[in-house]
């Protein structure tokens, strides 16, 4: 154990130390986030720097190329590996341009588009979903061979693909739209990239290679927690945000299409990124990409939570359902996922009419 526990205090150091150099790079460049941009999303009294993405990135870059013949010793190939971080590039490159340029929805959505494609060309894909009820759910029809190279078929296949592009523009979205409070997204990466790492090693899965890389992502993300926990001094950035999101969902795809634990893992960011787009497009009538205080986290906050406070929460919840997924199986995960469908749900909707209440009342 004590090589794990080097590879993740390695990953923590050197994201740390990094972070340090980006935040005085995107100071002195100017690339900081203005509370004047968003005064109803962002409390801070002055600007902070962007960009943290890239040390977390560089981090996990760094010590996947040092790692590599340990972790292509096995269920991982080198192709899903270099798949994995050209996909993490192209989202940096997008959230770097994002920073800067400030791009519209429509100009965003090319970056997360391109690296799901990216991660589906590596091979890496859902083939199959494990039903928590018996049996296995085969997502592998209408396949199409594209191209053969070196005696390899590279092919399409319709549901599974189109199931992976969902699955991951679900997850690096949930964990976009999360990104409004100081420490909430890298804290979830650190608790999620734990629990895939116990479940790749663990006798079930038997993927040490895969934990390794979630232990890589779970260390960067504790390293540049340390600057981003409340009150933050960098701020992930848009390319951070999504980076998260894509590893989670590719992590959870690689450890054995265990959808179901990075459900439980994301199900309140998940479902309150669900409520947020179905209120904005059904009943307010405007574009799922425009901003508001719809989100959880921001109606903790006018019920007076500290930021702090609000992080904790979600760090519990997170482990408590995360955990869960460790110990049980079969109908017992689909019973604690109705649970967590339940519990956000009502949740949420107990804070918004609290929230349009104490707002009328004052007004």
């Amino acid at each position: 154990m004590w090589w794990y526990s080097t590879i993740f205090i390695g990953a923590a150091v050197l994201a740390a130390g990094l972070t340090v150099v980006v935040m005085y790079l995107a100071t002195q460049a100017g690339i900081v986030d203005q509370s004047s941009t968003a005064p109803q999303r962002k409390r801070q009294r002055q600007a902070k720097p962007l960009l943290g993405g890239l040390a977390m990135y560089g981090a996990i870059t760094a010590l996947t190329v040092y790692l590599w013949p340990y972790i292509t010793t096995g269920y991982l190939l080198p192709k899903h590996l270099l798949g994995v971080l050209v996909a993490g590039g192209v989202v940096m490159i997008g959230g770097v341009c994002d920073d800067i340029w400030q791009l519209s929805p429509k100009q965003q959505i090319i970056f997360p588009l391109l690296a799901c494609f990216i991660i589906i060309a590596s091979g890496i894909g859902i083939d199959y979903i494990t039903n928590p009820l018996g049996g296995i759910l085969n997502v592998q029809q209408w396949e199409i061979v594209l191209v053969e190279w070196r005696g390899l078929p590279y092919h399409l296949t319709w549901w599974a693909d189109l199931f992976t592009l969902l699955w991951l523009m679900g997850t690096m979205y949930s964990t976009k739209m999360l990104d409004g409070l100081d420490g909430l997204v890298p804290g979830i990466g650190v608790i999620g990239g734990l629990i895939i790492f116990l479940l790749s090693i663990s006798t079930t899965v038997a993927q040490p290679e895969t934990g390794l890389l979630a232990l890589l992502f779970a260390g960067a993300a504790a390293g540049f927690l340390v600057w981003n926990f409340s009150p933050a001094k960098i701020y992930l950035g848009e390319g951070g945000s999504l980076l998260c999101g894509l590893m989670l969902g590719t992590l959870a795809i690689l450890s054995g299409s265990k959808i179901a634990t990075a459900v439980l893992i994301l199900g309140l960011p998940i479902i309150d990124m669900v409520w947020v787009i179905v209120r904005r497009l059904l009943i307010e009538k405007r574009s799922p990409f425009s901003g508001d205080t719809l989100h959880l986290h921001f109606q903790l906050q006018a019920l007076g939570l500290s930021d702090r406070t609000i992080a904790v929460i979600f760090y519990a919840i997170t482990a408590v359902f995360g955990v869960s997924s460790l110990v049980v199986a079969g109908p017992q995960k689909m019973a604690i996922l109705v649970v967590l469908i339940l519990l956000s749900v009502s949740l949420i909707t107990w804070l918004y009419i609290r929230v349009q209440r104490e707002q009328s009342s004052s007004s």
